[in-house]
């Protein structure tokens, strides 16, 4: 293969790389060593010498393990080799990893008719290493990036599940765990949500299979995507509410609410319904049955004929919707309840599309699903069932504590755990809404990227402890110096970013940034410490040509090196 266009091409590409400092190594499709540059011996030395072409990907893994294991690790080498080829063959996604005081992000590109080609770029650690940073900290073991406080998301009540894009398994909690009868969380790493489903219905041994079946086609129809919450019954009659959330790098987070009770006294409530119905003789007897159950639930129910009177209103309604005992007693009709309900200022929080529906027939005539916020703060999901022959049944459910889990679950995802600003992530879907605003409404803005000037000499003298308080009260500063429509986040380590919105002339872009400096640049006290250090801030405007969030912070990143090569504690505007 030595002539071979291709196999050429990739040893021109790597002696290009090596000007870059970015290694190479080209293997072909039975993981042998093809051919590699310079900067790869520089990154590891321990193959100097020792890689030859037609070497296998598994003797090049051994040099690299037997020089990183301590004792204590070398018994695993063999287990490290093996998930270290699995992750050779199937790799899709960069990856990052520590070797020789060096954060190494290596990428890896299958190439027709050739094999596999792995780069690796170099970049010196940062001090201390940010939890969001995705890091192999045990040989042949990738850590998820968003799993960090198991303690955490233990404590929360309902099922946890983190997916990748593929929709793998990377992580459950112990409330996942008990739901679908686990034992060992490892052992749903690398599973699909209708692997453990599967599972634990298996576990239960024969039986009565049809809910599994009518369960895992719900599961496979929504599972695809991340939209609507769905419903899956599990063994014993319990039921679980899943509800998705993705984020913007393609992983999914998925709570799993148990809803067995819900689901039961929904099944009570249709039963008396059905029974009520089949014969007027025995409409007395089933009406007080009916009555009894309704009272004791901790939904709101309410019944509305075929004439729109609402014939029947349990006390949980009331005391949801704070309606009068004796309204509701006169057998009221629903346009009146909703005029009454209307006047209060119950809608003014809900949608247009809700407003829309209730003036519509009061949304009688079609099942519909919808939450509405209420004016004291608490949010109700109301569900309407259309009734055979005329009239609904009409649910009310407090969701807020529910609703407030899934913000938990959202916070925690878009925000940085250390300071409580956006991350990196956030902040750039935040940019790209506002590039958009550029195009379509000429809202002009500028990118603000801050990084501290002396920032590692603090961590080294008094401690990463220091060192954390001293970031979160830089946050603190940016926080005070934005006004309420900017948008300022945490990027990593000791660098941050601020989005001023409805600007366009570089002048006030340049002085909020000597503000930022100044107010960072100010002496304060951390633990009887008299602490002071500086920042250097680098700016981009925006412009009507400007497409990409990214593009825009890598302009103002480059900007921010430009004040740091002019003497730091200084601003640079892109361009300038």
């Amino acid at each position: 293969m030595s002539d071979d266009p291709i196999l050429s091409l990739i040893r021109s590409l790597g002696d290009t790389l090596d000007g870059l400092d970015v290694a190479l190594c080209a293997f072909d499709e039975g993981d042998h060593a093809l051919a590699w540059n310079r900067t790869f011996f520089k990154f590891f030395p321990e193959h100097e010498g020792h890689v030859y072409a037609g070497e296998p990907y598994h003797a090049n893994l051994r040099r690299f393990y037997t020089e990183r294991l301590d004792a204590q690790e070398l018994p695993n080498i063999d287990r490290y080799i093996a998930a270290g080829v699995e992750r050779h063959r199937a790799q899709t996604r960069p990856y990052n990893f520590e070797h020789r005081g060096l954060r190494v992000h290596v990428s890896s590109l299958p190439i027709a008719g050739v094999g596999r080609v792995r780069v690796w770029r170099a970049e010196a650690l940062p001090q201390p290493e940010e939890p969001g940073d995705a890091n192999i900290h045990e040989p042949g073991y990738l850590r998820s990036p968003f799993i960090e406080s198991t303690e955490l998301f233990d404590r929360i009540p309902d099922g946890l599940m983190i997916c990748g894009e593929d929709h793998r398994i990377q992580w459950v909690n112990e409330p996942f765990m008990q739901m679908y009868r686990l034992t060992d969380r490892a052992a749903a790493t690398g599973l699909s949500f209708d692997d453990i489903y599967r599972g634990a219905w298996a576990a239960d041994g024969p039986g009565d299979m049809a809910p599994f079946y009518g369960g895992l086609s719900i599961l496979q129809e929504h599972m695809r995507f991340a939209g609507a919450p769905f419903e899956v019954p599990l063994p014993h009659n319990r039921w679980s509410r899943v509800i998705a959330k993705q984020g913007s790098d393609g992983t999914v987070f998925y709570a799993h609410v148990d809803i067995t009770e819900f689901k039961r006294q929904q099944h009570r409530l249709a039963q008396a319904e059905r029974s009520a119905r089949d014969k007027e003789a025995q409409l007395r007897e089933k009406s007080i049955l009916l009555e009894a159950t309704l009272e004791s639930m901790d939904q709101g129910v309410a019944r509305i004929s075929a004439t729109g009177i609402v014939e029947l209103c349990n006390r949980r309604a009331l005391e949801l919707l704070e309606l009068p005992e004796e309204l509701m007693a006169s057998k009221p009709s629903l346009a009146h309840v909703l005029a009454f309900l209307r006047a209060r200022g119950e809608f003014d929080l809900a949608s247009q599309e809700v407003q829309s529906m209730l003036l519509h027939n009061g949304g009688l005539d079609q099942l519909n699903v919808y939450d509405r916020p209420r004016p004291d703060g608490r949010i109700v999901e109301v569900q309407t069932v259309p009734i055979k022959g005329g009239g609904a049944l009409r649910t009310f459910t407090d969701v807020t504590q529910r609703k407030e889990a899934e913000q938990r679950i959202r916070h925690v995802a878009e925000h940085d755990g250390l300071t409580a600003l956006l991350n990196r992530s956030a902040f750039l879907q935040a940019l790209q809404i506002a590039v958009a605003d550029v195009r379509r409404q000429g809202r002009g803005f500028a990118v603000l990227y801050v990084d501290l000037d002396g920032f590692k000499p603090i961590n080294d003298r008094f401690g990463h402890a220091v060192g954390d308080q001293l970031l979160a009260w830089v946050a603190s500063q940016l926080a005070q110096a934005a006004r309420e429509d900017d948008v300022v986040a945490r990027l990593g380590g000791d660098e941050f970013a601020l989005l001023q919105r409805g600007v366009s002339d570089r002048d006030s872009a340049y002085r909020l940034g000597e503000r930022l400096v100044q107010a960072i640049g100010q002496p304060t006290e951390i633990e009887s410490h008299f602490i002071q250090i500086g920042a250097s801030v680098g700016v981009v405007m925006s412009s009507p040509d400007a497409l990409d969030a990214e593009e825009l912070l890598r302009k103002a990143d480059s900007a921010m090196y430009l004040a740091k090569a002019s003497g730091r504690g200084c601003v640079r505007i892109y361009g300038t």
